[in-house]
């Protein structure tokens, strides 16, 4: 059996897509801010060791004092001197034209947080909303993978586990064959997951890949997540009671709590 981890719902700050920003509820305005910033300053774990590009960030903040030599004179050379920072910044020469060799810089996370913020223009103001935009979409990403992580995956490995040995004791029994114990498993898993985004929505797991080029579970917001996954283990300890023994059973008994719950013209405005 192959491991659940999760990986197919991972989403960091640095890799969330724009589609799953909006769904988490932040603006289009703050969406694009994030994709156009974050690969030149990234939130990374180690906040102290030289690895962003000074030029970069120099012409992402509106290339303040006109010639990046100037602006690096004006502000990293005297962060240098600081015992603190000096060994979060790293300066280097590097020569790809005739003539003397400029001067570059690579800088820590911290130091080129700084300086962003520092930089009085248009350009500085930008970088100082990203950063406020970053703090709320991490803890509204804490929030929605602690859901689809925790509870969706954990019911996923029950689910996939109990269909895995129920099919190996129908190869046992010879009600199927032993070679294809993992394609009936599989083939049952899918059926459950259906009657549950059926219940829940009124349409197909299909309309949802067709409609927004995801699966339901990666469109859904982090209120509808929690429903889901609810409905999910629901559905999962019904079939495992042995009391529901096929798809329109398991309808009828989710129904009256999940019937319609979820409303798929919510995601098709915001898409």
């Amino acid at each position: 059996m192959s491991k659940r981890d999760g990986r197919s719902l991972l989403s960091t700050v640095n890799t969330v897509p724009t589609s799953t920003m909006l769904t988490l509820g932040l603006r289009p305005t703050q969406a694009r801010r994030i994709i156009q910033v974050r690969r030149v300053l990234p939130l990374i774990e180690d906040r102290r060791t030289p690895c962003l590009d000074a030029r970069k960030l120099w012409e992402r903040i509106g290339k303040p004092h006109t010639r990046f030599r100037n602006w690096a004179e004006h502000y990293i050379r005297p962060m240098m001197a600081r015992p603190g920072t000096n060994a979060e910044i790293c300066a280097f020469e590097k020569k790809d034209r005739p003539g003397k060799p400029s001067k570059e810089y690579t800088l820590s996370r911290d130091v080129a947080a700084n300086l962003a913020m520092m930089a009085n223009t248009f350009e500085g103001e930008y970088i100082r909303a990203y950063f406020l935009d970053m703090e709320d979409l991490a803890h509204r990403l804490m929030l929605h993978l602690s859901v689809r992580i925790t509870a969706i995956v954990e019911t996923d490995a029950l689910v996939t586990h109990m269909f895995r040995r129920r099919a190996g004791d129908d190869a046992k029994a010879g009600r199927i064959a032993k070679s294809s114990v993992c394609s009936v498993a599989t083939e049952r898993e899918k059926l459950l997951k259906e009657v549950v985004c059926d219940v829940l929505t009124g349409r197909s797991t299909g309309y949802w890949r067709e409609t927004f080029r995801r699966g339901l579970r990666d469109v859904l917001g982090t209120e509808d997540a929690k429903l889901y996954a609810k409905c999910y283990e629901t559905a999962r300890a019904a079939v495992e009671s042995g009391l529901i023994r096929d798809q329109a059973a398991l309808r009828k008994f989710l129904m009256p709590s999940y019937g319609s719950r979820i409303d798929p013209a919510r995601y098709r405005q915001a898409a």
